[in-house]
């Protein structure tokens, strides 16, 4: 029975686990009105499904974000959700984000698609007061293919609408903003070199099931959680444990969509914990594929289990009776 594993001598460290992701509502944004399925598919026709994700942009991520963009973020932009194509294989086929911009005569919505390059494969406009030609394919086109190194300026790299010319800057700005959110949060860059430089995304991230509330995230992730503890009792099971590193990894990811209960305030200091704990699972989940059980992956692993108290303590409410489950 389940419940005569959650009473076992491990029982302590996992109601801190599960303790840290307490039930909270799912973070208010701009686009989470309806589920944009259509333009999604127009973007990506070929993905089987689409994995939501959101973020939230800490004070320091803005201020880099806005010093590259050379504009400032909406309000909007600072709860951004991506949407991430899956292929018939499960493997993810790039991102989407839905970006609106301040025109000459009122708000531009509009929406880009990158590849796993980093290159932007589509770009829509949608509701806007300017000119139609905006929104046409013949200007829009010119933007496929671009990647972060381009600068996105009417006049140099992109060809403005005849007589549209700030309506044009508005937006070029579209692409722009996604490329530098997108690489702010999820791409790498390689270091600069005397060769053009390429996009370079991390390796694609677990999926993460699709649940109807968190008590089913939690225990997926209790789960995974006592597949590592097993692997560092027993010495069997490395695969495994590898893997269930991962999925921690990206359940990590997941835990900073939702409000903190206690400490609600102090949300980029939450943001940037969940973050943390995130990365140490990766490297670990890495260092574990690649040396097994040593006194590293040992400490890593303690440092993990560190960091899950300290978030306890800062913004959990209280403990989880697992009995409730």
């Amino acid at each position: 029975m389940i419940f005569q594993i959650y009473r076992s001598l491990r029982a302590g460290i996992l109601l801190v686990l599960v303790s840290l992701m307490v039930i909270t509502p799912l973070l208010s944004d701009a686009h989470e009105t309806e589920w944009p399925g259509k333009k999604l598919e127009a973007i990506f026709p070929k993905a089987k499904k689409f994995v939501q994700r959101s973020a939230t942009l800490t004070k320091d991520k803005i201020a880099s974000i806005e010093k590259e963009m050379g504009a400032k973020l909406r309000k909007e932009d600072q709860k951004p959700v991506f949407y991430i194509p899956i292929s018939d294989e499960k493997k993810p086929l790039g991102l989407v984000l839905f970006v609106d911009v301040q025109g000459p005569l009122g708000v531009i919505d509009g929406a880009v698609g990158l590849n796993m390059k980093g290159k932007i494969v589509k770009v829509a406009v949608y509701e806007h007061k300017e000119s139609d030609a905006i929104a046409s394919e013949k200007f829009l086109k010119q933007f496929i293919g671009k990647g972060i190194d381009d600068e996105f300026k009417v006049g140099k790299d992109v060809e403005a609408v005849k007589g549209h010319e700030e309506a044009s800057k508005a937006v070029a700005l579209i692409p722009k903003k996604t490329l530098v959110m997108s690489y702010a949060l999820f791409l790498k860059r390689k270091p600069k070199s005397d060769v053009e430089k390429t996009p370079q995304p991390e390796e694609p991230p677990e999926d993460v099931p699709e649940v109807e509330d968190l008590k089913e995230l939690m225990i997926l992730m209790v789960d995974e959680y006592f597949v590592v503890v097993d692997y560092f009792e027993k010495g069997e099971g490395k695969a495994e444990a590898v893997t269930a590193a991962k999925k921690l990894a990206a359940y990590a990811r997941a835990i900073s969509d939702f409000e903190p209960p206690k400490n609600a305030d102090q949300k980029e200091e939450y943001v940037e914990m969940q973050d943390k704990f995130s990365k140490t699972l990766t490297d670990f989940a890495k260092d574990l594929d690649k040396n097994g059980i040593s006194d590293e992956t040992r400490k890593q692993w303690d440092q993990i289990d560190a960091l899950i108290k300290q978030s306890h303590i800062r913004f959990s409410e209280e403990e989880i009776d697992l009995e409730a489950y």
